[in-house]
């Protein structure tokens, strides 16, 4: 895409070296981007310390004052700002709750979630915030409060805020200072909100007695806006061009522009010098702060940890069963390790997919300079050590022991410690090694077939498929640059190289070494000495780190689009002609009775109970429409989930009924349509295979009504 123009603050252009713009100005997205295992007061806690360097000191204030300093310890101590943010927006009482997300991890509601990303950013502290859409999933009232006290921080800190709001209630619009109008991507008015309805009844348009000003605005330049033309005006209805025009040529038009020209006294030298800082933390506290969270985010995500530690202990036993004491036979304890290492670094593989969804809360954070992109794929590198640690102790020690490998008989139980510490760096690396692709391609599917064909070749050069002493010249260094290679070599050699095999046989060499000979782990003629375990273990770091860089470098380079804005790109008049036809399904018209209905759940991070419902009774007719209202967060659509038998957890309690019956799963969700507050669709079918599919899958096909033409 090409962009053209400039954007200034203060004078300052986005161009001006030793200024990062970032931390002049910064976009709320109107999608939520956030961390579902971590609780609101987590979230804006995070925020506020990255950008903050957690602390609420000031260049203005006279740093060596004691007063001074024992006030900034007490607002640190209490995270001040992040606790005003979160009372200003209504956030206090859900400060210890989940953020949640759509599909696995309950939270706070779809409401509650756009204010946390409004909140997010307001920790944050810029002279220049654009707010996209954040009135989206949000109440009137709640609209109106956000941008009340948006209006407030704005007088008090003299910044900017930029705000697009969706169908604004005309309160709300009454809040702002100034407007501006856009159609077809061109500015059709800009100046006080105050003047905006006299400057268009001007150009010929009425507004009517009981019609917002926001509605209003929306449809004077539209089709529709004909419609609003006063009587006995003289012409048609203007186009956009024509609207632009009149602007460009209206004082209010003339008065940006002279504006924009006018030279702009204050220089680089104006400026708060935290504005020339990229990053407000040193590199080891944002490596500090990253470790925290990722590690927080490993913990809280229990069904994780709980896998994998079944995934160790069942495949542990079933392939110890196996093997069982079968340390006598050489080709099987050569099955064994490479059984071992082949699972630990599928197991490190499959836990990439989970990095493509948190990307785009990556580069929100990237874009407005939280932290330094290396410390990030850092932090996340080390919060993997401790699934690494599970698959090194449990798996490693079942196998180990089950197969009965060297650890006596001229062996030591130092032998055990070096294949649990191969197993934990196999699975480390392999696990950073494949994160790559979550930095490089553009999705989860993509990235599991480059993976799949990564390990395939992996596999081929690893010495287990083919024998090192076989592989072709022209590929061997395909073989000396594979990780699997050395790593499966050094787990040779702990077993072999290990003194349990030193009995000398006739060619005088030791039984391990005409092992390793029969299994051609030889170099020049001369078979691999047990230094090669500790030069594997340092090739598989300098693998880690060359990954941690190489994810650091694509992750900062490219960037792929994590999600579009709430719009279409289609015409509002298709082309193609409709044909409307009436249909008459008939259907059993149902009264729907609720009583005493309580939903209680255990606190995201305490074992405390929280009743989200309390004794609600209701009756609804059928014929009827119920309007179901409350304010953000209130329990809307808990009662619905509940009421929809949508709800996973918790404890319910209460009595439904449908025509006077008592509620029965199969039947209930056979009658019945959920139309949710999030939308869940299958990305490439179109508007039309979508409704057609959920049709043939619930209408009766022996209805003569139900056609494919209808």
């Amino acid at each position: 895409h090409v962009v053209g123009g400039d954007v200034t603050v203060n004078g300052i252009s986005q161009k001006e070296k030793g200024v990062y713009w970032a931390n002049l100005a910064l976009h709320i997205d109107q999608i939520d981007r956030l961390h579902p295992y971590l609780t609101v007061n987590e979230t804006l806690k995070f925020a506020w310390q990255c950008r903050n360097a957690g602390t609420h000191m000031k260049p203005f204030m006279p740093a060596d004052d004691a007063e001074v300093k024992e006030l900034v310890k007490k607002l640190d101590d209490e995270f001040w700002t992040v606790r005003v943010v979160m009372e200003g927006l209504g956030l206090a009482r859900v400060k210890d709750t989940f953020v949640g997300d759509n599909t696995s991890v309950r939270g706070v509601s779809g409401g509650e979630k756009k204010r946390v990303t409004v909140a997010e950013m307001a920790c944050v502290g810029v002279p220049v915030m654009c707010c996209d859409e954040i009135s989206t999933g949000l109440d009137a009232a709640t609209t109106f409060d956000i941008t009340k006290l948006l209006r407030f921080v704005t007088q008090m800190s003299g910044g900017v805020k930029l705000v697009s709001l969706l169908q604004p209630p005309p309160e709300t619009v009454a809040l702002f200072d100034e407007l501006i109008l856009l159609d077809s991507g061109r500015v059709i008015y800009a100046g006080p909100v105050d003047d905006v309805v006299g400057y268009f009844q001007n150009l010929g348009y009425d507004i009517p007695e009981r019609m917002d000003v926001a509605d209003w605005l929306q449809q004077v330049p539209s089709k529709d806006g004909a419609f609003l033309r006063k009587e006995g005006t003289e012409g048609e209805h203007l186009t956009t061009e024509q609207f632009k025009e009149h602007f460009d040529n209206s004082p209010q038009g003339l008065a940006i522009k002279e504006a924009c020209a006018a030279p702009y006294k204050n220089s680089l030298a104006g400026l708060n010098k935290r504005v020339k800082m990229k990053y407000r933390n040193s590199w080891y506290r944002s490596l500090r702060l990253l470790v925290s969270r990722e590690m927080l985010l490993w913990w809280r995500d229990k069904y994780q940890i709980r896998a994998r530690v079944a995934q160790d202990l069942i495949m542990g036993i079933v392939a110890g069963t196996v093997f069982w004491q079968q340390n006598d036979d050489p080709q099987s304890v050569m099955g064994i390790l490479f059984q071992s290492m082949f699972f630990v670094c599928v197991g490190a593989m499959l836990k990439v997919p989970a990095q493509f969804e948190p990307r785009g809360i990556f580069y929100k954070q990237q874009d407005v300079n939280f932290f330094p992109t290396w410390t990030f794929v850092a932090g996340r590198s080390l919060a993997a050590l401790p699934t690494s640690v599970i698959d090194g102790v449990l798996y490693g020690s079942i196998i180990y022991w089950f197969v009965g490998l060297a650890h006596n008989n001229g062996a030591s139980i130092a032998n055990f410690f070096v294949f649990m510490l191969l197993i934990l760096t196999a699975s480390l690396t392999a696990g950073l090694m494949f994160s790559i692709f979550s930095a490089t391609v553009k999705d989860k599917s993509t990235g599991q077939a480059c993976m799949a064909v990564a390990i395939v070749v992996l596999v081929l050069f690893s010495g287990f498929t083919v024998q090192p002493d076989v592989i072709p010249d022209y590929w061997i260094w395909a073989y000396w640059m594979n990780m699997f290679g050395w790593i499966l070599r050094a787990l040779v050699l702990n077993e072999f190289q290990s003194g349990k095999y030193d009995t000398v046989t006739p060619t005088g060499n030791t039984e391990g070494e005409e092992i390793l000979i029969l299994f051609g782990f030889t170099l020049n003629g001369e078979v691999f000495t047990y230094e090669w375990v500790w030069w594997a273990v340092l090739f598989s770091f300098g693998c880690a780190a060359m990954s941690v860089a190489a994810a650091t470098y694509f992750l900062s380079a490219w960037r792929f689009e994590t999600g579009k804005g709430l719009g279409t790109d289609i015409p509002d008049d298709p082309e193609d002609d409709v044909v409307i036809e009436d249909v008459s399904i008939p259907f059993q018209k149902v009264n729907l009775t609720f009583k005493d209905i309580h939903y209680t759940v255990t606190a995201s991070t305490s074992d405390e109970k929280l009743e989200l419902l309390r004794g609600i009774d209701g009756y609804i007719e059928a014929g009827k429409m119920t309007a179901l209202m409350g304010s953000s967060g209130a329990g809307k659509t808990t009662l619905m989930d509940v009421l929809s038998l949508r709800k996973s957890s918790g404890e319910i309690e209460g009595e439904v009924t449908l025509n006077g019956h008592p509620q029965e799963s199969r039947s209930f969700r056979r009658c019945t349509g959920y139309v949710e507050q999030f939308d869940v669709q299958s990305p490439m079918q179109t508007i039309r295979e979508t409704v057609d599919f959920s049709a043939k899958l619930r209408l009766d096909e022996t209805d003569p009504m139900v056609t494919d033409e209808n």
